[in-house]
């Protein structure tokens, strides 16, 4: 029973729509590095020196690429198109979000499920699960992530029950949609959060096969059919199909990942 973790790191100059910047992100980045677990990375070549100064000694696998190669980057003119030109922007309920803002950010963001695939796929550590985490999670973070502990007792669970593993964002519209999956369509534009989608795994069977359907869904249920939303609304299509395989920690007030806290045994 081991794990790989994954993440992924670009610049897609989302400061000129909200007060990110870019250093911030490498900044929060440069502490998500430091958990101890095998790491595969997604990221760009002017990381490289940080990376190699901060995980030399653990395990890593890093893959350099330029952004325009990033799985789903070539689909920003679809999302601009879409956002822009087509009926459904009647439909955004925040047309000043990022995601109706910054075009490139729905294509990288949604390149985690493909990243996720090829992660598994080449299994570099030849692991049993892998988790996905956000580059910037640290932040949410007020334990020592370097710290080698995670929860053994839950890690045996999701392995054994073969259950994927996410934290609840908006519990209310989660649970209709596992109830009502047809209800998914009416949330299309809202920037629904059913789950939090900044850390999340299982075992690794499972856990492609519910990142390949979600990354056919983004072309098929979204661009084909001339509508746009985040990732965390994207697998609103697939949870239910998984509904009895989920392990679902609750929300909190802050959503500061309480499910990266239980996984490490820092609650």
């Amino acid at each position: 029973m081991s794990f790989t973790f994954v993440t992924a790191l670009y610049e897609i100059h989302r400061e000129e729509h909200d007060n990110r910047s870019f250093s911030m992100y490498q900044e929060w980045f440069s502490k998500t590095l430091l958990i101890p677990f095998p790491l595969v990375i997604y990221t760009e070549e002017k990381n490289r020196e940080m990376i190699e100064r901060i995980r030399k000694d653990l395990p890593t696998r890093t893959i350099y690429t330029i952004l325009d190669e990033v799985p789903f980057y070539y689909t920003t003119p679809t999302v601009q198109h879409i956002i822009e030109k087509t009926d459904f922007k009647y439909k955004i309920k925040h047309p000043n979000g990022l995601e109706n803002k910054c075009y490139e950010y729905i294509p990288v963001i949604t390149s985690k499920f493909k990243w996720m695939m090829s992660a598994i796929e080449s299994n570099f550590f030849n692991t049993d699960m892998f988790f996905w985490i956000d580059a910037g999670l640290s932040r949410f973070m007020n334990f020592d992530i370097s710290s080698n502990q995670y929860n053994n007792e839950l890690i045996h669970l999701l392995h054994s029950n073969n259950q994927l593993y996410f934290q609840i964002g908006k519990e209310n519209e989660l649970m209709d949609i596992l109830h009502n999956p047809s209800h998914i369509e009416s949330y299309i534009g809202t920037n629904t959060n059913f789950i939090m989608a900044g850390f999340f795994g299982g075992n690794k069977d499972i856990l492609y096969k519910l990142c390949q359907r979600s990354a056919e869904l983004y072309i098929s249920e979204f661009l084909e059919k001339l509508q746009v939303d985040n990732e965390q609304t994207l697998i609103g299509y697939v949870l239910p199909d998984y509904k009895d395989k989920l392990y679902l920690i609750k929300n909190n007030s802050h959503q500061n990942y309480m499910n990266y806290y239980f996984f490490c045994n820092s609650i």
